[in-house]
């Protein structure tokens, strides 16, 4: 490879060499192969965009050295690197080098055009686009696009500074005039640079990228869309051409792609994802009706749709999808009735002659296009006119036949009910007779649309059972299933009259046939299980029927005829509860549990709900089928459904997650949780709450479903004013089980058996002790522990051959002392919150002493270690949150409680291996709110830190900066903050004085901590800039000097187009404030770090990662700056020197 323009004293790779470490870098399966091609790729293709940890990782507390980076030596800067990348990009051939080389310098042109000259982008771009001219014939579609791409960025980024830059369109579709291949790839040019304008960059770039985009759509876009339209248009009329087919084929689908991403722009605002939703009409400039509002605009796709074979077909109708999603408001009246009838007449011709609609895509689309249609346009325009009725009759004949082929297209059926949904909400039942505006049709098809769809779904269901075929149950689905069924709920409302009956007809039929089955006493298990899947979907509809009731709407007939349809569903529900004891083996499916759930749930919503709506006719109707007189008997009936399923279904079971649920709902809410509390259910199921013939109670693995019933449970006991006596008698069995558990040996609580039963009373209590929100309830459940069955809690944690029983006691500890909704805030002469305190503490001690010391295996180090340590610092971060106790007078009355709390936390931190924050991310979420806690302003004193706590604590901080969770370096940043500025304050006013020799004997931390730190606030744009500006303003008040240094060092490997402005950006920041610790200082030091965020993201000064190859001259940052900031007398790095003399005096 001959890199003439560069010198340099290294041997240069060759060609060879580079394609080979390309392909090896893309394609080798060997890890070691891969990264060593990398590391070499990155030698000599650099993208200066890494940050410092990312090149130099982890160092030590001593190493002030800045890290550099590795470049080869002819680059120099991100210029050298594009034409080091262009000129390899011209002289390979190889698709794995093109690939490789396209995508570094994609990354270049996002971070680094900015520094080049204007001469280096022209280079730059005509770079590009002569490798696509050039070698577009040998280059697969893929690479084309991603070096379109590439260029688009090139445009974007040189829009305002390079003309020539918006002239590039202007001259790709000159270029689709020589020929037929170059027309498809000026096509293809023109999507990625449609796509790539649309697509959303890094948020620095927004602003910029923004104005760009507003000139692409204003002054291109609809240039590139009048292009796709001709080379369309010009494609159809030469399909007949033999010689010329297949080009003319290809042209014709990039055209259409193209006009797909031309309509899928993001017109309004960057939100591309929104403006592609099926939902949302398409928001086209008035500036393209010209283009739209013709007579004969739609006539080429239908035109070409009867032309053409798939897949270009199904292109045709794609792009007619979105025509029709544009927005009303587009089209002028007279104008938009031509659109509406035009492409009604479109349709009719399609489906009334069935033209491609043998392919499945085409079909689909069909159907989309019928439901974005139907959405985006009323029809009322055309309602009068013979189309209108021509439309509906015809896709009236084509969804009655569709809704029988769901094996064929099942994600067809959603949109063709979308469209008779959408027909039905405008449909006025005063019509029904007026066959001038189809009223008629409409009535007669909607109750048509219902019965074929539920007979369809019935018969597909019946087939995968059976296994006729291998297609998907459409029971699985269970959101997609609702989903459908809402809207088979809003046609049969609109219509009620009329479509109920069908429900209740198929309904009564399916369950007449069940019945029979069961009665001929022949019935085999699998018909038995075959017709319950069929059932389901009934009853579906029965639910969301009820569900879908509107008060304000709702009339006493159509009330009469939801309690008929229950009715009808609670006589099918006894039916199948007595086939479940029955000696039938093979449990129901559970589809038809799920679908009785869903209806009990959407009548006690509809008809029972908080609004106590008047419903006396839906009671009166149920009184006369089922005996249901009022809200409360359907509630019982309702509960008593909930325990039949906690008896009969396995916990793994989505049954009992949905009863659970139900459960749930009963139980919050003013008004429902009072009613639900009268029941006598309730108050059998409150006597007898750990009943053994609830499976999931059996089970110690499904701790959510647990807390859930008992948190249910909770809610219903404290309904009102709940006695001393009341409480003790639902506390009765957990009494006896701790009370049992107490008194046996420690050799059988170690019994698997046993350990199985701790685990469920811990799991039990908690989930029991969550839902108690009110002080007087918490303080009946602290009288019943506290009378010696605390006990069981230590005990748990001394058994150390089953981890899952010690969790389970921390975890119950940590619900203990939570003090959730103010509930501990006891009387301040209560002694309850030391006494909790006390407990929670020894508890600590006792199971860090345990990790400390065990010698037991670990299998798996997160379960077996650190998930208990976790919980154990959530323990201690809500004992000093709760702010119930007063820890900081313990030590004056010699309480050791809290002494042996911070001991066994700081070994147990010295211990914590750091990479483990990350690699464990709840461990590390853990672990920082403890330390923000325990190391908050008015309890550092409390903590007796030794030197090397404090460099473990600091090390983890550093550790959770690169936490998944924001929060958590939030977190980091506070305890750093929080630990340097009481040292700070400390050494002016004599107190923290461990702190403050910590602090001074360790600069080499303070170093370390406030070189990661500005890294992080220079090279890096995090959403919690605030949160690392605290920190940073105590660094740079303990060290200014290096803090100076250290930035003057960065600033000297930025290219000189840069310096000027980054100098004058830095100088700002540094000079914002003196760097004196007070609040106002801070919090101007904050401003400035804001204004600074907001200057560099603003001119694209995006910091270069230093190299080899990139060291300047020396700056000084602070030269000009006078009797202010870092320099200035009595302030800045002065005041942090006599600071820091003072401390090591004292």
């Amino acid at each position: 490879m001959n890199l003439s323009s560069m010198d340099s004293g290294e041997q240069q790779p060759t060609l060879a060499q580079l394609d080979t470490w390309c392909e090896q870098a893309l394609s080798s399966p060997v890890p070691e192969q891969r990264e060593e091609a990398e590391r070499r790729l990155r030698y000599y293709f650099p993208t200066f965009s890494e940050t410092p940890a990312e090149i130099s990782g982890v160092h030590g507390f001593g190493s002030g050295q800045e890290q550099v980076m590795a470049v080869f030596p002819a680059i120099k800067g991100p210029a050298d690197a594009a034409s080091w990348m262009t000129m390899f990009l011209r002289q390979s051939s190889r698709v794995f080098s093109l690939s490789y080389i396209v995508r570094r310098l994609r990354v270049l042109v996002l971070n680094h055009l900015a520094v080049m000259s204007n001469d280096q982008k022209t280079d730059l771009r005509n770079a590009l686009v002569g490798t696509i001219q050039e070698k577009f014939l040998e280059l697969p579609a893929f690479l084309v696009d991603d070096t379109a791409r590439a260029l688009a960025l090139v445009m974007m980024f040189t829009w305002f500074d390079l003309p020539e830059s918006a002239e590039v369109v202007d001259k790709v579709l000159d270029m689709a005039k020589v020929s037929d291949k170059h027309q498809i790839l000026a096509l293809q040019m023109l999507r990625a640079f449609v796509e790539e304008f649309n697509k959303e960059l890094p948020h620095r770039y927004i602003s910029r990228q923004r104005r760009v985009v507003v000139m692409f759509r204003d002054k291109q876009l609809k240039n590139i869309f009048e292009h796709s339209l001709e080379a369309m248009r010009r494609a159809i009329s030469k399909l007949s051409d033999a010689d010329r087919g297949r080009d003319q084929a290809m042209i014709l689908s990039q055209s259409l792609l193209l006009q797909k991403d031309c309509l899928s722009f993001d017109f309004i605002g960057l939100a591309p994802d929104e403006s592609s939703d099926d939902a949302v009409a398409i928001q086209i400039p008035s500036t393209w009706k010209d283009i739209i509002q013709t007579d004969d605009f739609l006539d080429p796709y239908f035109d070409g749709y009867k032309h053409c074979s798939p897949p270009v077909s199904s292109q045709f109708i794609e792009v007619l999808v979105m025509l029709a999603s544009i927005r009303r408001s587009f089209y002028m009246e007279s104008v938009r009735i031509v659109f509406v009838k035009r492409m009604c007449s479109g349709i009719v011709e399609i489906l009334t002659n069935g033209i491609g609609l043998e392919d499945v895509e085409n079909y689909h689309h069909m159907h989309r296009l019928l439901a974005r249609f139907r959405c985006i346009h009323t029809l009322i325009e055309i309602e009068d006119m013979p189309v209108y009725r021509e439309l509906l009759a015809s896709v009236a004949t084509f969804s009655l036949t569709g809704l029988t082929l769901y094996e064929w297209s099942p994600n067809s059926i959603a949109p063709l009910l979308t469209f008779w949904s959408k027909v039905a909400s405008t449909h006025d039942l005063r019509d029904n007779s007026n066959a001038e505006i189809a009223g008629d049709l409409i009535a007669s098809t909607l109750p048509q649309i219902i019965r074929e769809y539920l007979r369809a779904m019935i018969l597909a269901t019946m087939r995968v059972i059976t296994g006729e075929t291998l297609a998907d149950n459409p029971l699985e689905n269970v959101d997609a299933l609702l989903d459908s069924m809402s809207l088979v709920a809003n046609i049969a409302r609109s219509s009620y009259e009329s479509c109920a009956p069908v429900i209740l007809e198929i309904f009564r039929e399916m369950a007449g046939k069940y019945q029979a089955l069961l009665n001929s006493g022949q019935a085999g298990e699998e018909a038995v299980v075959v017709i319950e899947g069929q059932l389901a979907w009934p009853v579906y509809a029965v639910a969301q029927c009820i569900s879908s009731r509107q008060p304000y709407k709702s009339l006493p007939e159509d009330d009469r005829m939801d309690a008929e349809m229950f009715a009808t569903g609670l006589e099918l529900d006894r039916l199948v509860q007595q086939r479940i004891q029955s000696s039938i083996s093979a449990p129901p499916p559970e589809a038809l549990e799920l679908a009785f759930l869903q209806m009990y749930q959407g009548f006690r919503a509809s008809y029972i709900g908080e609004q106590n709506y008047k419903t006396t006719a839906v009671y009166a109707k149920l009184s006369s089928f089922v005996g249901l007189k009022d809200s409360a008997s359907v509630l019982e009936l309702v509960l008593q459904k909930v325990l039949f399923n906690f008896r009969t279904w396995p916990s793994q079971s989505q049954v009992i997650q949905r009863s659970l649920q139900l459960f749930h709902d009963m139980s919050i809410g003013y008004v429902s949780v009072r009613q639900v509390a009268k029941l006598d259910t309730v108050k059998l199921l409150l006597a007898n709450h750990s009943s053994d013939q609830f499976q999931f109670l059996r089970s110690i693995d499904e701790y959510k479903q647990r807390s859930q019933y008992y948190a249910g449970l909770a809610r219903i006991l404290f309904t009102g004013d709940t006695s001393v006596v009341q409480f003790s008698e639902f506390m009765q069995p957990w009494t006896q089980t701790v009370d049992r558990l107490m008194s046996l040996s420690d050799a059988q609580l170690t019994q698997d058996s046993v350990r199985a039963e701790l685990i469920r009373i811990m799991r039990d209590l908690r989930g029991f002790l969550s839902a108690v929100s009110s002080k007087t309830n918490y303080i009946l459940f602290f009288d019943w522990i506290s009378a010696g069955r605390m006990g069981l809690v230590h005990r748990c944690l001394q058994i150390d051959a089953d981890p899952k029983v010690q969790v389970a006691a921390l975890k119950f500890l940590a619900e203990f002392v939570y003090n959730r909704t103010q509930r501990l805030n006891f009387d301040v002469t209560s002694a309850n919150g030391i006494l909790i305190f006390r407990e929670a503490s020894a508890a600590i001690w006792e199971y860090g002493n345990f990790i400390l010391k065990s010698t037991q295996p670990v299998r798996d180090v997160y379960k077996d270690r650190y998930k208990g340590v976790a919980v154990c610092f959530n323990v201690l971060m809500r004992l000093i949150t709760g702010k119930y106790v007063a820890i900081g007078v313990m030590p004056l009355y010699g309480d050791t409680a809290l002494e042996r709390a911070y001991g066994i936390v700081l070994e147990l931190l010295k211990k914590l291996p750091v990479p483990d924050v990350i690699a464990y991310p709840k461990l590390g979420k853990a672990t920082m709110s403890m330390l923000e806690a325990l190391l908050a302003k008015n309890n550092v004193d409390l903590l007796g830190m030794d030197e090397m706590a404090y460099e473990q604590i600091m090390r983890l901080c550093v550790e959770a900066f690169d936490h998944a969770e924001t929060t958590v370096s939030s977190h980091a940043c506070s305890v750093i903050d929080s630990v340097l500025t009481s040292a700070i304050e400390g050494t002016d006013s004599g107190k923290h004085a461990n702190l403050v020799r910590l602090v001074r004997d360790r600069p080499d931390i303070v170093k370390y901590l406030l070189r990661t730190t500005l890294n992080i606030v220079l090279f890096e744009d995090r959403p919690n800039d605030w949160s690392f500006s605290r920190p940073l303003f105590c660094l740079i008040v303990l060290d200014g000097d290096f803090a100076l240094q250290h930035t003057s060092q960065i600033v000297q490997y930025q290219p000189d187009e840069r310096r000027e402005e980054l100098i004058k950006a830095l100088k700002d920041l540094f000079s914002a404030a003196d760097f004196v610790l007070t609040t106002s200082n801070r919090d101007s030091f904050t401003q400035a770090l804001t204004h600074y965020r907001r200057e560099v993201t603003s001119k694209n000064l995006i910091l270069m990662v230093p190299t080899n190859q990139t060291l300047g001259a020396a700056v000084d940052i602070m030269a000009h700056q006078e009797n202010k900031g870092l320099e200035a007398e009595g302030s800045g790095s002065g005041n942090v020197k006599d600071s820091e003399e003072g401390a090591m005096a004292d």
